[in-house]
C-alpha cells in the first residue's frame, strides 16, 4: 500500500525538483524528493516482504491486495499528477 498510496505523490515531488532544475534553482529540491522517493519505496519493499515472508499468505489474499493495489493507482497516479500541475502553476504565478 505504500507503493500504490504514497509514492506517486514522492515521485510527483521529484518532477518538482527537476522544475526547478530547469529553472536553475539548485538541485537540493532535487536530491531531497529523490531521498524521499527512496525511502518510500524501500519501506514499502521491506513492508511487502515482510508481511509475505511473516505469515502463511493464501493466493487468494496477494492477489485481492494486488488487485486493490491497483485500484488505489488508478486514483493516486492521477490525483499526484494534478497536485504536480497545481504546484508548478503557483510557483509560475509566484515568479510574476
Amino acid at each position: 500500500m505504500l507503493w500504490a498510496g504514497v509514492l506517486p505523490f514522492a515521485a510527483s515531488w521529484m518532477l518538482d525538483g527537476i522544475v526547478q532544475v530547469l529553472r536553475h534553482n539548485g538541485l537540493k529540491l532535487f536530491w531531497m524528493a529523490l531521498g524521499f522517493t527512496i525511502v518510500v519505496a524501500g519501506a514499502g519493499y521491506l513492508a511487502r516482504q515482510y508481511g509475505l515472508g511473516a505469515s502463511d499468505v493464501s493466493a487468494a489474499s496477494i492477489s485481492a491486495m494486488s488487485s486493490l493495489a491497483q485500484t488505489f493507482l488508478i486514483f493516486t497516479i492521477p490525483i499526484s499528477l494534478i497536485a504536480f500541475i497545481g504546484r508548478t502553476i503557483k510557483l509560475m504565478r509566484k515568479t510574476r
